[in-house]
């Protein structure tokens, strides 16, 4: 009753090998989709690092005049 046709089979073989190959088309593109997002990142990465080599230093020298004003500018008491 549950006999399979020689074209059932095949059938069912083209049809994993059709996915299997629609898979890796999938991860192929994902790699290159990846590569490229690693790239962008990297560079995004890099340009942070040097936007922070600047401005830790001047946050730095800022918050120290802005104690030194204010230690200039308490009242005085006697």
């Amino acid at each position: 009753m549950n006999e399979r046709t020689l074209q059932d089979i095949l059938e069912w073989i083209v049809l994993g090998l059709l996915i299997a190959v629609a898979v890796l088309v999938v991860l192929w593109v994902g790699g290159w989709l990846f590569t490229f997002l690693g790239s962008l990142l990297k560079g995004l990465a890099g340009l942070v690092w040097a936007l922070l080599r600047v401005l830790v230093p001047v946050l730095v020298v800022a918050a120290a005049v802005y104690f030194v004003v204010r230690l200039i500018q308490r009242p005085k008491t006697a």
